[in-house]
């Protein structure tokens, strides 16, 4: 088996989600616009070409701790989630792409961006 393959999964597969959760997160300065420039930051790093503007929805409910802005970015081979929970201090996200991608790189990076204390991933091959 090649070293990409390894690291990848075998050629021929659907391709990678990578789901974090991250924790101790400073999200005082939450916003639609950070949101964006989060989308187009990790998009530009792993090299996936968005797809429109990103979706977004603020959850105002009477759940205290789910209130938020959560964002969706289509990208050419899939999308990207993130969920922000400012009361957790926790941001929740899944890259999911049929191209090729390096997890560790773009679990770094959000790690960075979110400022995040701690952080638990998985990376699922999709066949």
């Amino acid at each position: 088996m090649k070293n990409s393959e390894q690291k990848f999964g075998y050629k021929g597969n659907y391709g990678l989600e990578l789901i974090m959760d991250l924790k101790g997160c400073d999200l005082s300065d939450l916003s639609r616009e950070k949101l964006q420039k989060f989308f187009v930051e990790l998009c530009d790093l792993v090299d996936m070409k968005r797809h429109g503007d990103p979706f977004f929805w603020e959850d105002t409910s009477d759940i205290p701790h789910l209130r938020g802005i959560s964002g969706f970015q289509f990208i050419e081979t899939s999308n990207v989630v993130c969920h922000p929970l400012p009361m957790l201090n926790a941001v929740y996200l899944n890259l999911f792409s049929c191209k090729e991608f390096d997890p560790d790189v773009a679990l770094k990076y959000c790690m960075g961006f979110w400022k995040a204390k701690s952080e638990t991933h998985s990376v699922v091959t999709r066949v």
